[in-house]
């Protein structure tokens, strides 16, 4: 019986520290498994390899990605280990997806001939992730104003309040009356990665505060304004921000047509996590922008085709009083088999 390949990055023993930190800032640690030692070097056990921010860690601390066979494997198997000896194969290849992890919360998503079959699915990934307490199943789209979905309860403790860890923050979060993606952590932590101290920056659209309370807790001399039109994600917001000792960040309820109004100029960098409407409160963020701010404003466009996306953008900012230069762009995360989300990163000069 072959014993099973592990996952490492490998630094030198001087980068460690900080090699570990990152790790464990953007969920990339395999908290399963021990870390190695090898003559000056640390090798740190991972998960999700293929990651861009794997990537990203690797070339700017100077590791490297090993892999190795021995018994330092994951000490439990992983869910699908688990379902090769519950499911046939038929039902194995229909479960295409993997499930959403918020901390203690697992949120899963199948096709209805895996109906079921569900609640065995969720006990094998109660079993494989020890952090793991419930499985709940989307129930339904994404949908509404506040961008929500019913869920469903399938196993483990029937509770729906999330304690979810990202990038060196806690977030605590109902997660039937809020929108939170995990999918954006490398964005939230690309964003802070950029801001400079003393900026200040409004986060629109900020839900429970992800993109707040990251760069507040990375930025000390920064301030960090968050609007949200979600009540309960507001009072979340609020509750994030004290959870995470947060004294340059805040809370504000209300409707970015409206509040924008009170930040005139007011900031360095503008943040538009909003994918579905975005393009359309462009004139506000606009109006928010101090001269040369920066706006990073989400979207959906067609697969390589994020230009289409940013002449539709400079169309709507026409006659603001601004021109707008597209100085960076990428995928933020797959969406269906024509589109994905996009994020414009975009440069405002103020006229006139």
């Amino acid at each position: 019986m072959s014993s099973a390949v592990s996952a490492f990055v490998e630094v030198h023993a001087r980068d460690a520290e900080k090699m570990k930190k990152s790790l464990l800032r953007n969920n990339l640690m395999d908290k399963r498994r021990n870390v190695e030692h090898s003559k000056s070097y640390v090798l740190f056990p991972v998960v999700d390899i293929a990651s861009e921010r794997i990537k990203k860690l690797i070339n700017s601390g100077g590791g490297r990605i090993v892999r190795k066979r021995g018994k330092n494997a994951a000490k439990v198997s992983s869910y699908l280990d688990l379902l090769r000896e519950k499911l046939g194969d038929y039902e194995l290849k229909r479960l295409t997806s993997g499930y959403d992890l918020l901390g203690n919360i697992a949120l899963i998503e199948l096709p209805k001939e895996l109906e079921g079959r569900k609640r065995t699915i969720a006990e094998a990934i109660i079993s494989a992730n020890g952090s793991v307490k419930t499985v709940l199943e989307k129930a339904g789209p994404v949908s509404g104003a506040y961008r929500i979905r019913k869920l469903r309860y399938v196993a483990g403790k029937r509770n729906y309040t999330a304690n979810y860890r990202e990038n060196g923050c806690t977030f605590v979060f109902d997660v039937r009356k809020v929108f939170f993606s995990n999918r954006l952590s490398y964005e939230r932590s690309r964003i802070s990665s950029l801001v400079k101290d003393g900026e200040r920056v409004v986060v629109m659209f900020a839900g429970v505060g992800p993109f707040v309370a990251v760069i507040a807790k990375e930025h000390r001399d920064a301030r960090v304004i968050g609007i949200e039109l979600n009540r309960a994600a507001y009072g979340y917001m609020k509750q994030n921000i004290r959870l995470n000792r947060l004294e340059n960040a805040e809370a504000v309820l209300g409707d970015v047509k409206k509040a924008y109004k009170r930040y005139a100029s007011y900031a360095d960098r503008v943040i538009m996590p909003l994918p579905m409407n975005s393009e359309l409160f462009i004139k506000e963020a606009l109006a928010v922008a101090k001269n040369n701010a920066v706006v990073h404003l989400y979207t959906f466009c067609k697969i390589g085709d994020a230009a289409s996306a940013f002449k539709r953008i400079k169309k709507r900012a026409e006659g603001c009083g601004c021109k707008i230069k597209l100085v960076g762009a990428r995928v933020a995360r797959p969406y269906s088999a024509e589109e994905e989300e996009c994020v414009l990163d975009l440069k405002v000069r103020k006229i006139g």
